[in-house]
């Protein structure tokens, strides 16, 4: 991880000048250049990377220096390491203080990397999934706690913040925290055999890709009607899959493509589909590389794609819906073998 600071706050008056200076390196890195799945995340991590060092330079200037040692993490497709052209936010901080108060420190930080990250290009998360946020802003003994009720509390909600928390990945500061509440989190899931079944649950059913005639569906009402969905479709099948499994497996890779390759060798078959998954990676940026802004990025016009893509989409669509089905039945069942 990066901690170098960029852009020193010279005069409150630069602070604009500042944010235009990385959206504008942003275009020329993520827009600008041709890009494997690797290379983008490289591209989106050194830009958000600079926009929390930026924030924490005006909140220094504003508030003094961090009252505590923290880590500000990633979640959602930044924290899997999944991001397209275009991205909303999704992150969190988790600070290493004994006084509660110091959280308005950290909020106020988390306001300012909210900021910094909109004015380069990510949007804000409609659900509210930020650091500015105090559900996604606490110490480090306040997420044990907050953990802890979420699977207690076995509402959808929570259970769904649960899942979101799993996929967090530490971009600025104390890496060591995130790990130690993730550590916390597979050993409280692996204290009650119920969570995994209701954290499988709480994934939700699997959209339909397919027609009676092997078509592709697309989208019959709203925005993007006429369109194929991408994301909910194709890859989440196959996001959530690995999201159970690492739970199981107290996993500590964020990324999917990380999963596969930690999962046991009690996984064998599962292993098997890691290609795939990374040639869907690679073909979705070939897709989306003309996109323009992020509410579009998930959705693909399928009379522009030729007979091979159609083709390919059909088979992730049959592959990433069986592997969930068999992950489903795993864990409804409350079965610890591989069948």
């Amino acid at each position: 991880m990066s901690e170098a600071k960029v852009f020193p706050m010279k005069q409150n008056e630069e602070w604009d000048e500042c944010k235009q200076q990385l959206y504008q390196e942003r275009l020329r890195q993520i827009h600008q250049q041709e890009h494997t799945s690797t290379s983008l995340q490289q591209s989106h991590e050194e830009i958000i990377v600079k926009a929390v060092s930026l924030a924490l330079n005006r909140t220094e200037s504003e508030w003094g220096r961090p009252p505590a040692h923290f880590a500000f993490f990633l979640m959602g497709s930044g924290g899997r390491l999944e991001q397209s052209f275009w991205s909303d936010q999704d992150h969190g901080i988790v600070f290493e203080s004994e006084n509660e108060e110091d959280q308005e420190y950290f909020l106020h930080l988390g306001k300012e990397i909210v900021n910094v990250l909109a004015a380069v290009g990510y949007e804000r998360c409609d659900g509210k999934v930020m650091a500015s946020h105090p559900r996604w802003c606490r110490s480090y003994a306040s997420w044990k706690a907050q953990l802890r009720h979420w699977l207690n509390e076995d509402k959808w909600e929570t259970l769904r913040h649960t899942l979101t928390f799993v996929d967090a990945r530490p971009v600025h500061g104390e890496a060591r925290l995130v790990k130690e509440l993730k550590s916390f989190l597979f050993q409280e899931v692996k204290k009650n055999p119920n969570y995994l079944p209701r954290l499988t649950e709480n994934t939700g059913r699997l959209r339909k890709g397919l027609g009676l005639f092997n078509q592709l569906l697309v989208e019959t009402k709203g925005e993007h009607v006429g369109k194929f969905d991408l994301k909910q479709i194709v890859l989440f099948p196959y996001v959530n899959a690995l999201r159970l499994l690492a739970i199981e497996e107290e996993l500590f890779s964020s990324s999917t493509l990380g999963r596969f390759d930690e999962l046991s060798s009690a996984f064998a078959s599962v292993k098997e589909l890691r290609s795939s998954f990374e040639q869907l990676m690679e073909k979705r940026l070939q897709w989306q590389k003309t996109t323009e802004r992020y509410g579009d990025i998930h959705h693909l016009a399928l009379n522009e794609l030729n007979e091979e893509d159609k083709q390919l989409l059909k088979s992730w669509v049959k592959e990433g819906h069986q592997l969930y089905r068999e992950i489903e039945k795993r864990y409804k069942k409350g079965g610890s073998a591989w069948s």
